[in-house]
């Protein structure tokens, strides 16, 4: 039977350290996978004008087509907004917007961080809809102890149009 030899303080010491980094590192992963998946959930729950909370004072955000923000309040109001920007070719038209989120990959380096996610849409009006598709590119800081975006960056890949719109048989349940 062979003894294994115990490891001495300091080496426990190290062990410790390194497991205290680890555990760190997934708190802030999780963390930062609850901040991506917050703001579109406040996009679905229409709560335009609560998403801005969730960035930095001097963040940046880069919608393409759609606009750009720089700043809290300008992304304030960018965001409370956005509702009427998408409809404007619709006016009148209900409107349902849905965002989906997939594949959220973070790289953590102290209070910085990077994401990539991948995203599809469903930007549905009366009589017809689109389907939208693309990609999210992140930067966030940890401000107070509180991960924020510090940058969101759209790139969408196609928007394809998907000839059912609201209907007495397709209308969202209440």
């Amino acid at each position: 039977m062979r003894t294994e030899e115990k490891p001495d303080a300091a080496e426990l010491a190290d062990i410790v350290k390194s497991l205290g980094e680890r555990v760190r590192l997934l708190e802030d992963i999780q963390e930062l996978n609850r901040l991506r998946a917050e703001l579109p959930r406040r996009i679905n729950d229409e709560q335009w004008d609560r998403i801005a909370d969730l960035f930095a004072p001097d963040a940046h955000l880069d919608y393409a087509h759609l606009g750009q923000a720089a700043g809290k309040t300008a992304i304030h109001d960018y965001f409370t907004a956005l509702p009427g920007l998408v409809q404007q070719d619709k006016p009148g038209s209900r409107l349902l917007l849905k965002q989906f989120l997939h594949a959220h990959d973070v790289q953590v380096i102290g209070d910085r961080a990077t994401g990539v996610s991948f995203f599809e849409e469903r930007v549905v009006f009366d009589d017809d809809s689109a389907m939208v598709a693309g990609k999210f590119t992140d930067t966030y800081v940890r401000e107070n102890g509180t991960w924020l975006f510090s940058r969101v960056e759209l790139t969408l890949y196609w928007v394809l149009p998907h000839p059912a719109g609201l209907s007495a048989q397709n209308e969202p349940a209440a």
